[in-house]
């Protein structure tokens, strides 16, 4: 690359930064005009509101507004149990025995009690259908899920 080639790309680096930043600050004055009309049309709502409950109930002397409420601090809820990177697996497992004959990943969910990430299972449910603990009786697609069948579970019928 010569320097000349050099120039020329810092020049389009900086132009195509500028008109970024111009593109940016549009849809930033954008948002900023919508949000200022929503605010607009509730405020007219709300004094319209008004005007019509005050005439219809007019106080005969001002009322002071009531003393707020002492309200405790509610206590910071506790983080969920970190776990260890074989606890899904074996959590899974266990699970394996509550679940009917055919599940789908929100039925293993269910059964576990708590949502695990995502990959995590889908990855220890791969593994399990390798090893041939699971069959995948067809693989989900969009909104359609994977429909997982365990050979040694009863043949119940799934809840819900």
């Amino acid at each position: 690359m010569t320097r000349e080639q050099y120039e020329q790309r810092k020049r389009r680096l900086e132009e195509q930064l500028r008109a970024g930043i111009q593109l940016l600050e549009s849809a930033h004055q954008a948002q900023v005009r919508a949000l200022d009309l929503v605010w607009m049309l509730q405020a007219e709502e709300l004094a319209a509101g008004l005007v019509g409950e005050t005439a219809a109930f007019v106080s005969p002397e001002p009322t002071s507004p009531p003393a707020p409420a002492k309200q405790e601090p509610l206590p910071a809820p506790s983080p969920p149990r970190r776990r260890g990177p074989g606890d899904l697996a074996e959590d899974v497992r266990a699970a394996l025995s509550r679940l009917p004959h055919r599940f789908t990943r929100g039925d293993m969910c269910a059964a576990l009690g708590y949502e695990p990430d995502r990959g995590s299972l889908y990855r220890i449910l791969q593994d399990l259908a390798l090893k041939g603990t699971l069959h995948i009786e067809s693989v989900g697609f969009g909104r359609r899920p994977t429909i997982y069948s365990n050979p040694g579970a009863p043949d119940r019928p799934a809840d819900g």
